[in-house]
């Protein structure tokens, strides 16, 4: 075992698609030729703060998820054309404008995430090493929707209860208080969803190639192709979760490491995240209210949006084998593009809202390690360990969150 202290983290998207608070590391460090690592790192969040509107301002998750409805959506949602025809011809006598709001769709959702990565790595020359990450995610979620009339439609009721018409007046309040339900059995969609789901969230295939190894300066490249793992949802699945990459992707990073000082060291880094698009069967709403629709393209055109960004951390060597270190990252997420043939592409449009996202996350964390310890026989095992605190501080279209995450390694040549 060689007298060197390597520590190799990288990043890793817990949840494939979507810009989420996950550990973040920065090290332009490679193994040594021949040297093999392999550990779990186990993340959690703690607390989730609520999400940050397309404005960036943070608000509720039941605010965020909730949408106004108008007369118009209601009819849209209605399959049968004479029956539609019928409810908006009935609306307009009673002088409910298509645009004038009906009510409120109150969603409250609430969503935790715990992940455990796997890694295996190993030195291939000097200067490179490779490495396998298996990210295994557990996802906890709870939504409750319901349907809250609005004042126009309550006095809409009233007017027909006094003209006599009391069956109308309770089929409009029975529809509404069950009206999730209901939709989703008239579409056809499976209700049922997952309160608790583990799966594989892809497979991560990474090279590192320390470029530059000066006295005070290094620079390290680090390539990874993703390959598609774990969970997809379906086209009938209620609850869509991005999880699985559905298609292969590819990111390229560098990192920036200089010392400033014998005890402190500064890095920076970068990073683009390439997604390629693909075809698969989806359900293709009629309106920007609802999601819910019965009409399926099996051939819809999905490109998920590249994600870039970067990150500044200050390393502060508190002894040979304790490292204190803080750091703060800035990502992007650029919309979805959907796209297909079988319907208006106004419709498609639809599947790309609100998917453009902004996330700014700074931690703090202590890195240890035992190498020196195990040499001199005072430690069993040659390890590194890493604890970390990290919390979203602004964003857009993101789950405001805090998170805590715990990485062990072990060295063997």
């Amino acid at each position: 075992m060689p007298l060197i202290l390597f520590l190799v983290f990288f990043v890793l998207d817990a949840r494939a698609t979507m810009l989420v608070n996950r550990q973040q590391f920065l090290s332009t460090q490679v193994l040594p030729q021949g040297l093999w690592t392999f550990g779990v790192s186990h993340g959690r969040w703690t607390s989730t703060n609520g999400s940050y509107g397309g404005n960036g301002q943070l608000q509720s998750n039941r605010d965020y998820f909730s949408r106004d409805v108008s007369y118009a959506a209601l009819t849209d949602e209605i399959s049968d054309p004479l029956e539609r025809e019928l409810a908006q011809a009935a609306f307009n006598v009673y002088d409910r404008s298509g645009q004038q709001i009906a009510g409120r769709a109150v969603n409250d959702v609430d969503v935790q995430q715990n992940s455990n990565t796997y890694v295996l790595g190993r030195g291939l020359t000097k200067r490179s090493s490779i490495f396998i990450a298996v990210p295994v995610v557990t996802l906890k979620t709870s939504i409750r929707s319901r349907f809250v009339a609005g004042e126009s439609l309550n006095r809409l009721t009233s007017q027909l209860r006094s003209e006599g018409q009391y069956a109308q007046a309770e089929e409009i309040i029975d529809r509404s208080r069950n009206a999730l339900n209901e939709r989703l059995a008239e579409t056809g969609y499976n209700s049922d969803y997952p309160a608790e789901l583990t799966t594989v969230a892809n497979v991560y295939l990474t090279h590192r190639y320390e470029n530059v190894a000066g006295r005070k300066a290094r620079w390290s490249a680090e390539s990874s192709l993703i390959v598609p793992a774990g969970k997809t949802s379906g086209t009938d699945d209620f609850l869509y979760l991005r999880i699985n990459e559905e298609q292969y992707s590819y990111r390229q990073s560098g990192t920036l490491a200089f010392d400033a000082h014998p005890r402190w060291q500064l890095l920076a880094s970068a990073y683009y995240h390439l997604r390629f698009p693909f075809e698969k069967s989806r359900r293709i709403p009629v309106n920007g209210t609802s999601p819910l629709s019965e009409d399926i393209d099996p051939s819809t055109r999905v490109r998920y949006g590249d994600t870039y960004g970067g990150s500044a951390q200050s390393n502060i060597l508190l002894s040979d084998s304790t490292t204190l270190y803080g750091g703060f990252g800035r990502e992007f997420r650029n919309a979805d593009k959907v796209s297909g043939n079988r319907f208006p592409s106004k419709r498609y449009d639809y599947l790309e809202q609100n998917t453009a996202q902004e996330l700014d996350t700074a931690y703090i964390g202590v890195a240890h390690n035992t190498i020196q310890s195990f040499l001199a026989k005072k430690f069993p095992i040659p390890v590194d360990a890493n604890v970390q605190y990290s919390a979203t501080t602004a964003g857009k279209n993101a789950f405001a969150a805090q998170a805590v995450s715990l990485t062990m390694l072990v060295f063997y040549k």
